[in-house]
C-alpha cells in the first residue's frame, strides 16, 4: 500500500476513507469484508488499516478481514447521535477518528461526502486504489487462472452442443431430442454449469447470425446452421470475486466466404496484438496497431461498421478495468492482466469476435486462455 501512503503524502492528508459495500472491487479488495450493507474503510497514513462495522457484525469483520476492526459504538457513534442526524453524526465520527484532512475515492456517496465536509477538508482521489488493483499478484493470478479454467470447461461443453446439433432443410437448428437449439436454451445451459463451479454467469453473450453484427447483443431465438455464432463467456468466481473472460466465433457448417475471411483477419489481428503486449508500451500503441491492420485488410471502421470497439481491458474484481487497450490506453505493466478481443461487424452480414485473455509479464504476455479456435464445427 505504498501508493496510498504516497498518495496521502502529496495531498497532506490524514487518512484514506472509503464508504460503500462488498459491491465494490475497491471497497473488496482494501477491507476483505463481504458485508453488502456499507462500512467504512480506512486507511491511515501511518500505514494502518481499519474497517468500522456495527456491533452485529463485528465477529465476522474479525474472521474475514485483514484490517484492525472497530465498531460504530466504540467510536462514540450512539453519543453523537443525541447531537445530529444519521449522517452528519456518521461524518462526525470518521472525521474524529480519520483527521482532519480526509482522502476519499470519486465513488464516495456525495450526501456522506457534503456532511464529511463540516468536520473535514475532503481532497477527491483520482483513483488511486484502481491503479493499485491493476498490478496483479501472483494469487491473483492464480484465481483468474482458475476462473480461466472453468470457463473453458463451461465454453467447452456449450460448444459439444452446437456441434452435435442437427439442421432441418431450411438450416434450422434442433438438439438431438428434436428441440429447437436457442440462445435460451444455452444460457440454461451455462447458468446450471457455471453454478456447479460456484460461478456468477450474468449477461453472457450467445448470439447468432446477423446478431452478431451488434458485439453486445446477448443473442435470442432459434439457431441456424451457416452462420457466425458468438460466444463471450465471463463468469465470476462468487467466493474469490474474479472474473475471467474469453470469446469464440464458430458456425455449424461452414458460413459465407464473407465471414471466413473476417474470421481470418480477426485471428492475425489478434495475434498481432498479442506479439505486441509487453512492459513500457501503451494500450494505445497496440490498438492503434489493429487498426491500422484492419485498414490494411480492407476493412475499415465507419459509423456502426468495422471495428467498432476497444481492443480489450483489464480484467480482476471487476471485469473491466484498468488498463485499457484503446485510443485512450496508458503505459501497460508487468502484473497487468487484460483481455485481446479484435472483432469485425457488419449489419446484415454478421460479426467476429475473438478474445483470449493473458498477464502481461517482464518478457512479453503469458496467455491464460488454452481452448481453440475453430469456425466450423
Amino acid at each position: 500500500m505504498k501508493s496510498l501512503v504516497r498518495k496521502l503524502t502529496e495531498n497532506n492528508c490524514d487518512a484514506y476513507v472509503s464508504y460503500d459495500s462488498f459491491r465494490n472491487a475497491d471497497m473488496r479488495y482494501l477491507a476483505g469484508f463481504s458485508a453488502y450493507d456499507p462500512y467504512f474503510y480506512v486507511f491511515k497514513n501511518d500505514g494502518n488499516s481499519y474497517i468500522i462495522v456495527s456491533s452485529m457484525e463485528e465477529l465476522r469483520a474479525r474472521r474475514e478481514s485483514s484490517c484492525n476492526v472497530l465498531t460504530r459504538s466504540a467510536l462514540n457513534l450512539n453519543s453523537l447521535l443525541q447531537e445530529f442526524d444519521a449522517e452528519t453524526a456518521s461524518a462526525k465520527m470518521i472525521a474524529n477518528f480519520a483527521g482532519e484532512r480526509i482522502l476519499v475515492p470519486s465513488s464516495m456517496p456525495v450526501g456522506f461526502a457534503k456532511a464529511l465536509e463540516k468536520f473535514a477538508e475532503v481532497v477527491v482521489d483520482d483513483g488511486t486504489v484502481e491503479k493499485i488493483r491493476s498490478i496483479k499478484t501472483a494469487d491473483e493470478i492464480d484465481k483468474i487462472k482458475h476462473a480461466q479454467e472453468i470457463n473453458e470447461i463451461v465454453l467447452d461443453k456449450v460448444i459439444g452442443i452446437i456441434k452435435n446439433s442437427v439442421s432441418d432443410n431450411l438450416g434450422a437448428l434442433f438438439l438431438e431430442n428434436g428441440e429447437p437449439l436457442t440462445s435460451e436454451y444455452l444460457k440454461e445451459v451455462t447458468h446450471s454449469a457455471y453454478r456447479h463451479y460456484g460461478f456468477d454467469d450474468e449477461d453472457i453473450i450467445i448470439s447468432c447470425g446477423k446478431d452478431t453484427a451488434l458485439p453486445h447483443a446477448k443473442g435470442s431465438g432459434q439457431f441456424y446452421a451457416n452462420e457466425p455464432i458468438v460466444l463471450d463467456f465471463f463468469p465470476r468466481d462468487l467466493k474469490m470475486g474474479y472474473f475471467s473472460d474469453m470469446t469464440r466465433t464458430v458456425s455449424k457448417g461452414k458460413p459465407s466466404e464473407e465471414i471466413v475471411k473476417i474470421y481470418n483477419t480477426v485471428h492475425e489481428a489478434k495475434e498481432l496484438a498479442v506479439s505486441m503486449i509487453r512492459p513500457g508500451i501503451s494500450g494505445a500503441d497496440v490498438h492503434n496497431a489493429v487498426v491500422d491492420f484492419f485498414k490494411g485488410r480492407g476493412y475499415e471502421t465507419a459509423g456502426n461498421s468495422g471495428f467498432i470497439h476497444s481492443l480489450g481491458h483489464g480484467v480482476g474484481l471487476e471485469i473491466h478495468e484498468a488498463p485499457s487497450l484503446s485510443v485512450f490506453g496508458k503505459e501497460l505493466k508487468e502484473g497487468h492482466v487484460v483481455t485481446v478481443e479484435p472483432g469485425l461487424y457488419y449489419p446484415g452480414i454478421g460479426g467476429v469476435r475473438l478474445e483470449d485473455m493473458g498477464v502481461v509479464t517482464k518478457d512479453g504476455f503469458e496467455r491464460f486462455t488454452k481452448f481453440e479456435e475453430r469456425l466450423v464445427l
